[in-house]
């Protein structure tokens, strides 16, 4: 089932984008750090979507 990695890591490398795409199950890619420009085309090449720099205040639990 595809699913939508989050992750709060500074950087998503190539290598990082590598072992994401290799998981060959993730649709998405959403991090509150910076993706390199190597990894988007990675992403890009896999048909990933992806956003950086998400504030981690949208990850949180919010009150209702």
């Amino acid at each position: 089932m595809p699913y939508i990695e989050i992750k709060t890591r500074k950087q998503i490398d190539s290598a990082l984008a590598q072992k994401i795409i290799n998981k060959g199950c993730v649709s998405a890619v959403l991090t509150t750090g910076i993706i390199t420009k190597p990894a988007k085309k990675l992403f890009d090449e896999h048909n990933l979507a992806y956003a950086e720099n998400v504030p981690e205040t949208l990850f949180l639990e919010s009150e209702a």
